[in-house]
C-alpha cells in the first residue's frame, strides 16, 4: 500500500462526518457488551461480526462500507488487545473507550470523479462530500481514502495498492545497522556507507526546545481563553513544520540508501531488530532517555521495507546482540566507550560500522568466523538541508538565536 496526503481547510461538514463514524464506534462498544452478555467473551467469533453489522444503525449521514470500515477497526482493535496480552504486556486495555471524532473512510465504491471533483458518497439521502482535485491524482488503483485529523489539520489520505516487483535472484547481502546518531550505516562486504543523522537530530532539539518554551507560556494562561488557544494552535503549527521536515529528512535518506542496494544489485537487506530496546534501557538523566525515546528506528525500517519490496529486495530482521561489541577479526568482545571501535588486536573502525558488518555476519551464519580481509573507509552521506530562514520560517528572533546550529 502507499498513501498520498491531500491537506483540507477545516470545516464543520468534515467535522461532522468523523463524528458520525465515532458514533459508529461507540454504538460497536454497545452492541459488544450485548453480544458477550448473551453469547459469552468471544471477540474472534465471526457470527458476532455479521450480526453487528445488521444491528448498526443506518441514521448516521455515511455510506454502508464506511460504517463497516469503523466496525473492521473496532474488531482489529480487540485482536490487536489479545496479541499485546499474549505478548506479555499487562498494561494493554481493550477497546471500551468512547470517542468525539474518528476517522472516516471510503472504500472504492463509494469514490467517484466528475469534471476534476472527487465525490465521496454518504448514503442514500445524503449530501456526498465533493473536493475539487488536481489532474495528478490518479484514482484508478485506488484502494481507500481516508478523512484524517491531526493536530488542526485537516487531510485525505489516498491509498493506492501496487503490485510488488519480482523478487531479486541476486545472492548479495547488505547489512544495516540503525542508530540514534546515524539513522543508517550499511556495509555490502566490501564498502561501508554512513548516512549522517545531525540535521535530523538538530530539528528534534528545535523541536523539544520549541515545546518547552510554548508550554511554559501555555501554562500561564487560563484554560480555554483566548490567550489559551492562541498560543496551542502556535505551538501545533510549529510543531506539526518540524515533524514534516524530520518525515522528510527520513524519506531522502531511505529513498537514497535503496537506490544504493539497487544500483550494487542488492537482493537482501539484514537490519538489526531493535524491538524492545527500550523497555531496559535508562541512562540515568532526562535529556539521554528523551533521545531514546524519540528514535525513530521503527519509521526507519518501515520506510526501507516497503521502498526495497518495490524493488524486490528481501528485508530480514536480525538479532543485533553483541554485533557493536565483537571484533570482526579476532572475535574478541570489548564495549566502545567512544564512535571508534579499537580492539587490542590492533583492529580499529566505526562503531556502527562494525555493527553493520556483524549484521550482515549474522544474516550469512559466519559470525563466528573471523573477516581476514581489511576494511575500506567509510564512505559518508549527508542530507541537503534547507538554508536557516527557510527552515525556520515562523518562528522569533529570540527563538532562532536560541535554536541549535543546523
Amino acid at each position: 500500500m502507499r498513501t498520498y496526503k491531500l491537506k483540507l481547510n477545516a470545516s464543520s461538514e468534515l467535522e461532522s462526518l468523523n463524528a458520525a463514524s465515532a458514533s459508529v464506534w461507540n454504538e460497536c462498544l454497545k452492541l459488544k457488551e450485548m453480544w458477550d452478555y448473551a453469547h459469552g467473551y468471544r471477540y474472534t467469533c465471526k457470527a458476532c461480526e455479521s450480526w453487528m453489522d445488521k444491528q448498526l444503525s443506518k441514521t448516521q449521514p455515511l455510506h454502508s462500507q464506511s460504517r463497516q470500515a469503523v466496525r473492521e477497526r473496532y474488531f482489529k482493535s480487540w485482536q490487536a488487545f489479545f496479541a499485546l496480552r499474549r505478548n506479555g504486556n499487562k498494561e494493554a486495555k481493550p477497546p471500551r473507550r468512547e470517542k468525539k471524532y474518528q476517522t472516516t473512510t471510503w472504500k472504492k465504491s463509494a469514490i467517484r470523479v466528475k469534471e476534476g471533483v472527487l465525490i465521496l458518497s454518504n448514503g442514500k439521502g445524503n449530501q456526498p462530500l465533493k473536493i475539487t482535485i488536481s489532474d495528478k491524482i490518479d484514482i484508478s488503483d485506488i484502494a481507500t481514502i481516508s478523512l484524517v485529523y491531526d493536530n488542526g489539520q485537516y487531510a485525505l489520505h489516498f491509498t493506492y495498492k501496487y503490485d510488488d516487483s519480482e523478487a531479486s535472484e541476486s545472492d548479495n547481502v547488505i547489512g544495516v545497522d540503525i542508530g540514534e546518531i546515524h539513522p543508517i550505516v550499511c556495509n555490502d562486504g566490501i564498502d561501508t556507507t554512513i548516512f549522517n543523522g545531525r540535521y535530523i537530530r538538530s530539528i528534534y532539539r528545535l523541536r523539544n526546545k520549541l515545546m518547552a518554551s510554548l508550554n511554559k507560556k501555555i501554562d500561564r494562561c487560563k484554560k480555554h481563553s483566548k490567550q489559551w488557544w492562541h498560543l496551542v494552535r502556535r505551538k501545533w503549527k510549529r510543531i506539526r513544520t518540524l515533524d514534516n521536515q524530520i518525515r522528510d529528512g527520513l524519506h531522502k535518506h531511505t529513498t537514497t540508501f535503496v537506490n544504493m542496494c539497487v544500483d550494487k544489485n542488492i537482493g537482501t537487506i539484514a537490519i538489526g531488530d531493535l524491538k524492545g530496546i527500550r523497555d531496559n534501557i535508562d541512562y540515568g538523566y532526562q535529556r539521554a532517555n528523551q533521545k531514546l525515546h524519540q528514535w525513530a528506528f521503527g519509521k526507519i525500517v518501515a520506510l526501507i521495507t516497503y521502498k526495497a519490496k518495490s524493488k524486490g529486495i528481501k528485508v530480514k530482521l536480525i538479532d543485533e546482540s553483541y554485533t557493536s561489541q565483537t571484533c570482526p577479526q579476532c572475535l574478541n568482545r570489548k564495549k566502545p566507550t567512544t564512535r571508534e571501535y579499537a580492539c587490542k588486536c590492533g583492529f580499529k573502525y566505526h562503531r556502527d560500522g562494525v555493527g553493520a558488518i556483524n549484521i550482515r555476519k549474522k544474516y550469512l551464519d559466519c559470525f563466528s568466523s573471523p573477516v581476514v580481509a581489511s576494511m575500506a573507509t567509510p564512505v559518508g552521506i549527508r542530507l541537503e538541508t534547507p538554508t536557516l530562514p527557510e527552515l525556520d520560517s515562523g518562528i522569533s528572533l529570540k527563538e532562532r538565536k536560541e535554536s541549535p546550529k543546523l
